[in-house]
């Protein structure tokens, strides 16, 4: 019997062995592409940002993000449909999670207004077009705890009434002031962007979770400060701003595909899920999108 086992023993031993072998992965060239990141609000300046997409496996620090991913020399305009139209300056804008964006000093948006862009860099020309749509008002807002005795942390849930003679398209963001955590940008929530068919002219209500801070703020973070900036609920001392809008069809693909591939394809072994930007132009990527934005302010 022990020879047996020995035997036995012997033999799998070898079998792993033989499995044991180093490969070597070649990892398929990465096509650089121009992103884009434009909005343009009811009352504030249109705000460009551009950036080169890097490759995952990439090392990056801040010499590579000021040399080689942020933009500094395209040329941003931007069109209105009432005939306004201005050359954006880069420059530094507390706006901009980058710190840095192309921005607009001559005029604002505005309500029921259509904004084109046009970026020329590097010998190509990239267009993209949106539009501020009506805003909306919410209903009332609650502070939704999760129902467990000893947890005090809530989402904020939200009523509101959908127009059943449209169809809608929603987003919405939130800031968040607290002992610890004072968001400098506006961060988007969850779900990022959202449209009216499961509810379409109904009364409707949704918890609001607070998601995808920006990454640049966490290098000389603590674990404790870490935890609560990645925090997706809201706890007792927060003063939490909301701010809400209606966003147009192409704008509402570009967001919903995009959290999309932020929640499930980070893994960079996955397949990625196609992201629809609506941005024109050759290897681009990204959004030019419309706010009638309003904002609520909520005490927990």
């Amino acid at each position: 019997m022990q020879n047996r086992t020995l035997l036995l023993f012997l033999l799998l031993a070898s079998l792993l062995s033989a499995c044991q072998k180093e490969i070597e992965v070649q990892l398929p060239n990465y096509n650089k592409k121009l992103v884009i990141e434009g909005y343009i609000e009811n009352g504030e300046y249109p705000m460009v940002i551009l950036t080169r997409s890097i490759a995952n496996f990439n090392n990056f620090t801040i010499d590579t993000f000021l040399q080689k991913v942020l933009v500094q020399d395209a040329k941003v305009y931007v069109y209105s449909s009432k005939g306004e139209e201005e050359l954006l300056t880069f420059q530094l804008d507390a706006r901009s999670p980058l710190g840095f964006a192309y921005v607009g000093k001559t005029f604002k948006g505005a309500v029921g207004t259509n904004y084109r862009l046009e970026i020329e860099w590097q010998d190509n020309i990239y267009k993209a077009q949106t539009s501020i749509l009506e805003p909306f008002s919410l209903d009332s807002i609650r502070l939704n705890t999760r129902g467990i005795e000893f947890d005090s942390n809530a989402t904020l849930r939200v009523f509101f009434t959908d127009d059943k003679n449209k169809k809608d398209y929603y987003q919405f963001f939130v800031k968040v002031n607290a002992k610890r955590l004072r968001d400098r940008y506006w961060v988007t929530t969850i779900p990022v962007a959202f449209d009216d068919i499961p509810f379409n002219g109904l009364p409707f209500n949704l918890d609001i979770f607070r998601a995808n801070p920006s990454q640049f703020l966490v290098m000389e973070m603590s674990q404790e400060e870490k935890a609560e900036y990645y925090s997706m609920t809201f706890k007792p001392g927060d003063t939490i701003l909301l701010k809400y809008a209606k966003i147009d069809y192409q704008s509402y693909q570009y967001w919903s595909s995009a959290s999309s591939e932020i929640s499930f394809g980070q893994n960079p072994f996955m397949s990625p899920t196609p992201i629809r930007s609506n941005i024109e132009g050759k290897d681009v990527l990204g959004v030019w999108c419309g706010y009638a934005m309003k904002i609520d302010t909520i005490y927990y």
